[in-house]
């Protein structure tokens, strides 16, 4: 323990600070419990003063985040007592408070050792409204009046703050406060302005890169061509060394001095704010995520709920949830814990309406609440433990992952039943959960929502190689990734190329299994399975799409491929929205056209139709298999700019004549005649009866050849029991070798599916030295054209198939031909070809 003697004094222009006196200047200093510091770190501790310059109390009222002001909540709670303590404890030798537009806070502390007072200010370059944001330490109350009266104009203030001497700080200088920061604006702060915040505490990791990177790369002739270009006088003696530092930005009073700024030592505030001035500093701490953002929202939020509504009687639902969620009341363990749960948070609805008398969908979520704390899943987190805001992650995510499953359920039934109005109740009710998940929601798009700009402008000033990767780090969504389909195969076939090549790609689905695979996979388990409607045994996973979100931004992914409009891809689609994050698409299923086979209705094909232009137009690119589905998509309104062509490939080691096995049918009881074969999925949009009927055509006019049917799907013991006879024969899925095998041991391949946007195994049965016949409708017809390696039919038509299958079989040179044509088309097929295209 050490006392020492504090004076309050008047700094030379007239500011008022607190300054310890040097001759009683303590002989220790406090270490921050924010970093994990090495020995050498504390050495050079010793050697440095430290302060929050950027830190907000209850003054600062008027927030930008748009949950706050939803809620009609300030942008803080936080007294400027607690700041003042917080910094302290956190190792600062020096304190301040930058309210916005305001010196409140740093007043009521001013009589406290050590303070200076701050503000931020709100400025604008007046030419276009644009908002800069202006932090200013060690002012005087005289020079906040003057501040007040000229902050409105960016160049006036300029001018005011070199006049005065002030230290002065553009914070966070490429956020774009009101979306009106462009690159001009940035070279003309880079000409008036010498002091950059570097580090922000709330603000994502990347405008600290960028910062750093473009302002440090600065020179003479770089400013002198910028003040010219802009008929701007720059400020100081070397107007290319710009100096950074650090602040929390802190609205709620749990990440104070979670980054600062720290000059050489010194002993009093004078000395500090000179360091300031002279640019010997430089910023400390950590930049911020969207997790810590969220937390800060949420706390400010349930601030807000206790100081308005605590008085009145009872409590909403949505208080008590963000409550808990926030971890500020502790909750009592087993039977006590649920009931106190069931009380404060359903107790009120109770009361008014006897849970009997409830709706249906209002009965679920309080069902499905109370099992969830049941479970266990408010945890005793308190607001400042370290670590808490992942956990209250956690918590909020849970919440939401499993009502909104339980919800997506009954809506699922309830349009399975054909009641429209049933499913809109069950998506109403949705609305609190997602209140409840706001602040995450808006924290992910507010970090994000510059990435493109801050990428833009380091490419501008030539530094978009310091901040970008060699090799990309790309996540692969799909909704399909164990099922035996080309969707799959494609993911399977390219991600596995993509590791041996170096290619920095993670594939991301939702499985129940974690899948087996010799490439990154990120599966995340799902929090249920529910049915497809009108599709029997078609179930689907619901994500746990925060955790997701959450995911995709701390692996840092550069880019997005989607594969699939399913739940997973939908994630994809909004994470692109949000995290700022480049998606492709890739179109591998014609799902209007699938639809129209189905449902035999032109109203639904044009929903589909409708729902892939919104899906797919909110990516940068399109990728589809053939020229004539990039004409397609064209129709449908895609600009021909964001479409490319992605064919598939063909694996020629796997899929080969050499496969080719005497006898190989005969375990299957057919005879030795034509063996024409299908491979894929039995079910209604393959067209898979088609065939069936075409071959007993083929039976009556006593052609001999034999249907090998390779797959399985919901439509196969039906189709097994109608269809299977002494020509025709159901095997089922086949795998490996034996997949191999049965195509090299067939002589010609049929596929009438009529919505394949390619058609993979068309390749697979060329590469094994199979001609195929396949539909006029859809990719595979494209395959086919390219060399003519066999025939293209109305396949909707059996009697056209089975001429076509007569005609191979009869015609002996032609069919020969085709087989060459069609070895030939699988050699031009290579995988490696694709991703490089990818």
């Amino acid at each position: 323990m050490f006392s020492v003697l504090w004076q309050l004094q008047e700094s030379p222009d007239g500011c008022r600070v607190n300054c310890l006196a040097p001759e009683q200047e303590p002989s220790h200093m406090i270490m921050t419990p924010f970093e994990n510091q090495k020995m050498s770190e504390k050495n050079a501790r010793v050697l440095t003063s430290r302060a929050d310059l950027h830190v907000h109390s209850k003054y600062s009222n008027r927030p930008s985040e748009w949950f706050l002001r939803r809620i009609g909540a300030p942008e803080s709670f936080v007294e400027p007592r607690a700041i003042y303590d917080a910094c302290k404890a956190a190792g600062m030798d020096y304190v301040t408070i930058s309210d916005h537009n305001c010196i409140q806070g740093a007043l009521e502390i001013s009589d406290l050792p050590g303070t200076f007072l701050s503000t931020e200010l709100t400025t604008y370059f007046p030419e276009d409204r644009c908002k800069i944001h202006c932090l200013v330490c060690g002012i005087s109350s005289r020079q906040f009046d003057d501040l007040q009266d000229i902050r409105s104009n960016i160049y006036e203030l300029r001018d005011y703050l070199l006049k005065e001497g002030i230290a002065h700080i553009i914070t966070h200088p490429l956020f774009r406060v009101n979306d009106k920061l462009s690159i001009e604006h940035v070279e003309k702060l880079l000409v008036m302005f010498n002091h950059f915040e570097g580090i922000n505490g709330t603000r994502d990791a990347l405008a600290s890169q960028v910062t750093r990177a473009v302002f440090g790369s600065l020179d003479r002739e770089c400013v002198e061509i910028l003040a010219n270009r802009h008929n701007l006088e720059p400020a100081g003696e070397s107007p290319w060394v710009k100096h950074l530092t650090g602040g929390s930005d802190d609205h709620c009073g749990l990440y104070v001095a979670s980054a600062f700024t720290q000059t050489p030592k010194a002993p009093t505030v004078y000395g500090f704010l000179e360091h300031v001035k002279n640019g010997n500093h430089q910023p400390g701490g950590n930049a911020g995520n969207s997790l810590k953002l969220a937390d800060s929202l949420l706390a400010i939020g349930c601030d807000y709920y206790s100081s308005r509504l605590k008085n009145l009687e009872g409590e909403s639902m949505l208080g008590g949830l963000l409550k808990k969620i926030a971890g500020q009341e502790s909750q009592p363990t087993g039977e006590g814990r649920l009931k106190a749960v069931a009380r404060k948070l359903v107790g009120p609805m109770v009361k008014k309406r006897k849970l009997k008398q409830l709706p249906e969908f209002e009965r679920e979520l309080l069902t499905e609440f109370s099992k969830l704390a049941t479970e266990g899943l408010f945890s005793d987190n308190g607001r400042r433990e370290p670590g808490g805001y992942r956990s209250r992650f956690t918590t909020a995510a849970s919440l939401g992952h499993h009502l909104g499953y339980a919800f997506m359920v009954r809506c699922s039934a309830q349009l399975g039943k054909g009641s429209l109005v049933g499913a809109l109740q069950s998506a109403a009710s949705l609305v609190p959960i997602g209140i409840g998940l706001t602040p995450y929601l808006t924290a992910f798009g507010t970090q994000h929502k510059d990435d493109f700009f801050l990428r833009a402008v380091a490419d501008h000033f030539g530094c978009g190689e310091k901040i970008n990767r060699p090799v990309k780090r790309r996540a692969w969504l799909t909704d399909t990734f164990d099922d035996v389909n080309g969707v799959a195969k494609t993911i399977r076939t390219l991600a596995a190329l993509a590791e041996e090549q170096g290619v920095g790609l993670t594939v991301v689905t939702c499985l129940e299994a974690d899948p087996v695979a010799s490439f990154p996979i990120k599966n995340f388990k799902p929090v249920g399975m529910y049915d497809l409607p009108d599709y029997p045994g078609q179930k689907v996973a619901f994500p746990p799409f925060m955790e997701i979100l959450a995911w995709l931004e701390e692996a840092d992914i550069d880019e997005l491929l989607i594969s699939t409009p399913g739940p997973v891809g939908l994630i994809g689609v909004t994470a692109a929205k949000l995290l700022g994050i480049p998606a492709r698409g890739i179109y591998h299923t014609d799902f209007p056209r699938y639809i129209q086979n189905w449902t035999d209705d032109d109203t639904m094909a044009e929903l589909a139709k409708r729902l892939m232009k919104w899906f797919y137009g909110r990516m940068e690119v399109i990728y589809a298999p053939t020229r004539a589905y990039v004409h397609e998509l064209e129709a449908m309104g895609f600009s021909a700019d964001k479409l490319r062509v992605l064919p598939r490939g063909v694996d020629l080691k796997r899929f080969s004549p050499a496969y080719r096995q005497s006898g190989f049918w005969e375990k299957h009881s057919l005879n030795g005649a034509f063996k024409f074969i299908y491979v894929g999925r039995l079910s209604e949009e393959k067209n898979v009866v088609s065939l069936l009927k075409a071959q007993r055509i083929l039976k009556e006019r006593g052609v001999k050849a034999d249907l090998a049917v390779v797959g399985d799907g919901p439509c196969f013991h039906a189709l097994a029991k109608e269809y299977k006879d002494e020509t025709v024969v159901f095997t089922g899925y086949l795998h490996g070798e034996e997949l191999s095998r049965a195509y090299a041991s067939a002589d010609a391949l049929v596929f009438p599916s009529l919505t394949d946007t390619f058609g993979n195994v068309v390749l697979e049965a060329h590469a094994s030295g199979l001609p195929a016949i396949v539909s006029d409708q859809g990719g595979p017809q494209e395959i086919v054209r390219v060399n003519d390696s066999g025939l293209i039919v109305d396949a909707t038509d059996p009697g056209c198939l089975a001429e076509a299958m007569i005609g191979m079989v009869t015609n002996e040179e032609t069919y020969q031909d085709f087989c060459r044509r069609a070895m030939a088309t699988a050699q031009t097929s290579q995988w490696e070809d694709v991703l490089m295209r990818l």
